[in-house]
C-alpha cells in the first residue's frame, strides 16, 4: 500500500518508520528539513507540503500537534483527496476540532477516522501502541491490517468520537500515574532508599503501573531529552481534558492536583523535556 504520513514528529516519524519496515511505500510530509531527512534515510519519500501525491495514497495518517494545524491540513487535503479515500487522525484534539476536520474532508467524499493512540514515543518506536479506532466499522475493518503495522492493538470502539473520549480517559490516568511515580520516588529519596531498589519493588509489587515502569528509569537517570512525550505536547492534552472535565461538571481532584505539578514544571524547565521531568519539581519543592 501507499501511505501518506502527515506530521513527522515523535509519533508520526515512528508510524512512518514502522510502515516502511513492514514493506509499505510511505510519503512523509513535514515542514522540518531535519524530520524529512531522517525519514528519507529510512527509505521514505518526503515532501515539505501537500501535493499531487495525495491522490496516489491508499490511506493517509495524520499526526499533528495543534488544532489550527489540523484545520489547515484538512482544508488543503480537500482539493487532492479522492471519494472514499481514508484519512486516519491519530492526535489528541477536542471533539469539536475532530468534527470540524470531518466536515471539511466530507466535502471531497473522503472518510475521516478518529483513531488516537495510547502510548509514548518510545512505545511508538517499537509499534507498542494501543489505537482506539472509531468511525464506520466497515472502513476500520478494511484498514485494520495497515493500522496493525504501527500499533500493538487496534480496538474498534464504535461511533466517530469515541476514540477521542477514550483517549481523554487514558491520558487522565497517565497524567495521574506519572505524577504518582515522581512523588513516590521523591518520598523514597527522603527515606534514604536506593532508587533502583524502589524501582524493582514497584515493577513487581502491588504499586506497579505502566507509567512507573516507563518513566521512573528516566527520573532516576535525569534522562529527559530527547523526550518520549514532551511537556509542551502533554500540557496541550491536559488543557483539552481539563476543559472537558469542567464542561461536564466532573469531580476530579487527583487530576487537578497532578495538573498543578505539570504547570509548575512547564514554568521551570524546557518544554521539550520529557514529562518524567515532573520529578525535578518534586525535588526542588521538597525541604531537604
Amino acid at each position: 500500500m501507499v501511505v501518506g504520513v502527515i506530521g513527522l514528529g515523535i509519533m508520526g516519524s515512528a508510524y512512518a518508520r514502522n510502515l516502511i519496515r513492514s514493506g509499505e511505500t510511505v510519503f512523509g510530509v513535514d515542514p522540518s528539513e531535519t524530520a524529512r531527512a531522517k525519514l528519507a534515510e529510512e527509505g521514505g519519500s518526503v515532501f515539505e507540503t501537500l501535493g499531487d501525491w495525495v491522490s496516489d495514497c491508499d490511506a493517509i495518517v495524520l499526526s499533528l500537534a495543534a488544532p489550527h494545524v489540523l484545520a489547515s491540513v484538512c482544508e488543503k487535503l480537500v482539493t487532492g483527496l479522492r471519494p472514499g479515500q481514508v484519512v486516519v487522525e491519530t492526535g489528541t484534539f477536542s471533539l469539536a476540532d475532530r468534527e470540524e476536520a470531518r466536515s471539511l474532508l466530507e466535502k471531497s467524499g473522503a472518510v475521516l477516522l478518529d483513531c488516537p493512540v495510547s502510548g509514548t514515543g518510545a512505545q511508538a518506536a517499537e509499534a507498542d501502541l494501543v489505537m482506539m479506532a472509531s468511525g464506520p466499522e466497515e472502513v476500520v475493518a478494511e484498514i485494520r491490517p495497515l493500522l496493525e503495522k504501527f500499533t500493538r492493538m487496534v480496538m474498534y470502539v464504535g461511533d466517530f468520537g469515541n476514540g477521542t473520549k477514550l483517549k481523554f480517559v487514558a491520558n487522565h490516568a497517565v497524567a495521574i500515574h506519572n505524577v504518582a511515580a515522581a512523588e513516590t520516588l521523591n518520598y523514597a529519596d527522603a527515606l534514604g532508599l536506593e532508587r533502583d531498589t524502589v524501582y524493582r519493588l514497584l515493577s513487581s509489587g502491588a504499586g506497579q503501573s505502566r507509567m512507573s515502569d516507563l518513566r521512573m528509569p528516566l527520573m532516576i537517570n535525569g534522562a529527559y531529552d530527547p523526550p518520549s512525550a514532551s511537556l509542551k505536547m502533554f500540557e496541550k492534552d491536559l488543557r483539552i481534558i481539563g476543559e472537558d472535565i469542567e464542561d461536564k461538571g466532573v469531580f476530579a481532584p487527583l487530576f487537578e492536583a497532578g495538573r498543578s505539578v505539570y504547570d509548575a514544571t512547564v514554568d521551570e524547565l524546557p518544554n521539550q523535556f520529557d514529562t518524567a521531568s515532573v520529578f525535578e519539581t518534586y525535588k526542588s519543592k521538597s525541604e531537604r
